[in-house]
């Protein structure tokens, strides 16, 4: 549900913002949605015992730099009720705005470390697939295997040890 109020939401600041003000009120949406991961602070700011105008002010101090938009965004989801979607609205903004100037950011898992010049050669390939620009970072999480992931497009391609053991068995079992 919060996926597809957060979508009115995106779709309206697409249609009246800036890419400048895209780019504030983005920025400022993803730190207030990763201080959701400590649960004092969401339970904080969906409590219906704290003033909406005190949510208010904590939420717009920090970003007074944020623009004009981005306090009547906070004010409004205040007004209604909708602060605990801030999580939702960053993501969806960051995948609409990435959808409009189609620059793609992915993520490459492998148990081995990959070269630049390999993580370009996998990116540009899937530029061309995408018809859009991406942009790959090797992952963090070890793989056996490796998998690539481009969320924005919902794209994940993906050869693990594991996956093709699992195939070959099958494919033996159905030659017996």
């Amino acid at each position: 549900m919060e996926e597809l109020i957060a979508k009115r939401y995106a779709k309206a600041l697409m249609e009246s913002c800036s890419k400048k003000e895209l780019q504030a009120i983005e920025n400022a949406l993803s730190a207030i949605a990763a201080l959701f991961s400590d649960w004092k602070v969401k339970e904080f700011i969906i409590s219906p015992e704290v003033e909406k105008s005190a949510k208010e002010e904590i939420l717009l101090v920090p970003f007074q730099n944020a623009g004009k938009k981005f306090e009547n965004l906070i004010k409004l989801l205040a007004e209604k009720d909708r602060l605990e979607i801030i999580p939702a609205l960053a993501n969806e903004l960051k995948i609409q705005r990435a959808l409009n100037e189609r620059k793609f950011d992915g993520v490459v898992y492998s148990e081995f470390k990959l070269s630049d010049s390999e993580l370009k050669k996998i990116a540009e390939a899937l530029s061309k697939k995408v018809d859009g620009e991406v942009i790959l970072h090797q992952g963090k999480e070890p793989y056996d295997g490796i998998k690539v992931e481009v969320n924005t497009v919902g794209i994940e391609i993906e050869f693990s040890k594991s996956k093709i053991k699992k195939q070959l068995i099958e494919n033996i079992l159905k030659a017996i």
